[in-house]
């Protein structure tokens, strides 16, 4: 009780008289005030006992401050605290609970598809709405099972109800690719390096030059230089393809390598203000992404989740060579990038080098070793086919 600090009111008494008893038995005071009905004054428990005795019913304690006063306000108050905590904890859990699903279709087969298909991954009646990325994923894999009745699907949260909406797949009759008349064109302007057939009529040959969709290997089957027949082409074109890649580094710039450690940090938003709940890291060497958890109209706050990926990093300084050099890597890294196993540059050769005060511009000419082939259906002319 020691600290337990009070604010006292007395009445009937002039100032200069308090404050002279104040001084006599030696008792510490802030906060004094006149008001027209007497004195207050902020003193410690143990000397309101002094003034209690000194002036009688003229002396009452009208606050208490400090954690004895809000401990003094919780008691007082605690039933309706109590009842707002609780209150407020039955809305959350609620607010987290599906109480209907509506499923916008006319098509009561599919809706029974669709019905099931949700139950089985938990979203149904009574039970608690999912996160985001669950709903999500059971969007995904739904659409996946039914490839053959889904066009597109989407799980949307209406407050305590989910509401489905969808598009239903028609699938129309068209003709078999066995009865299309089909071609190996090229993808891409290109001289040819390697032609491999196992179906079909090579039209064009190693080292001829192609324009994109030109035909390389025709669907015609040809006798005595007649067409007697159609066939599925098949075989597998390579092409010499040329790209230009114009590439900029820095003399000065900062090198970032992962270190494979990730922390979660769950925090509350309140009002602007970040309120750690778990797993706070402060680092400037770190990408977040961030995530919302919670996020209802009738809460004050949000809580929200932030994936830490933590990175080291060093500042590099190059020299005009380094620089060239690493333009180079970097130009050849955004053509491997395109490629296929089987797919490789054949040669490079740098058009221009610019150098300025900061950093070190090239252009890079490529010749690059690709398959070009595509089968793709033949576009007959109407009356061709009369």
């Amino acid at each position: 009780m020691r600290d337990k600090k009070v604010i006292v009111k007395i009445k009937k008494y002039k100032i200069y008289e308090i404050i002279k008893t104040l001084s006599k038995y030696n008792i510490y005071y802030t906060k004094l005030d006149k008001k027209q009905d007497g004195i207050t004054l902020e003193i410690n428990y143990k000397d309101y006992k002094k003034l209690k005795a000194l002036f009688k019913k003229n002396t009452k304690i009208i606050k208490q401050t400090g954690i004895y006063g809000l401990i003094e306000t919780l008691k007082k108050h605690y039933i309706f605290i109590i009842s707002i905590i609780l209150s407020y904890f039955v809305i959350l859990i609620l607010s987290n609970v599906c109480f209907g699903i509506n499923i916008e279709t006319n098509n009561n087969e599919l809706k029974k598809i669709i019905t099931e298909e949700l139950n089985e991954y938990g979203i149904k009646k009574y039970k608690f709405k999912k996160d985001y990325n669950e709903i999500t994923k059971i969007k995904n894999k739904i659409l996946e099972d039914n490839k053959d009745k889904l066009e597109w699907l989407e799980i949307i949260e209406n407050g305590v109800y989910y509401n489905i909406s969808l598009t239903e797949r028609i699938i129309k009759e068209t003709p078999s690719v066995e009865n299309e008349i089909m071609d190996i064109v090229s993808t891409k302007d290109a001289l040819i390096q390697k032609v491999i057939i196992r179906k079909g009529t090579d039209i064009k040959y190693v080292n001829d030059y192609v324009k994109k969709g030109e035909v390389i290997i025709s669907g015609d089957i040809i006798k005595n230089e007649e067409v007697v027949g159609n066939v599925i082409p098949d075989g597998d074109i390579y092409g010499e393809v040329w790209y230009t890649v114009t590439t900029t580094v820095p003399y000065n710039f900062i090198e970032y390598t992962s270190t494979g450690e990730k922390v979660n940090h769950y925090y509350i938003n309140f009002l602007g203000n970040k309120m750690t709940i778990l797993g706070k890291f402060n680092s400037s060497n770190v990408f977040i992404r961030e995530e919302t958890i919670i996020d209802k109209p009738y809460i004050f706050f949000k809580l929200m989740k932030e994936e830490k990926e933590i990175f080291e990093y060093k500042e590099l300084t190059l020299s005009s060579s380094e620089a060239y050099e690493e333009a180079l890597k970097r130009s050849d890294k955004s053509i491997n990038a395109k490629l296929e196993d089987d797919e490789h540059i054949i040669d490079k050769k740098v058009l221009k080098k610019n150098e300025f005060s900061s950093k070190i511009e090239i252009e890079v000419f490529y010749r690059v070793y690709e398959n070009i082939g595509k089968l793709e259906r033949r576009i007959t002319n109407l009356n061709e086919e009369e």
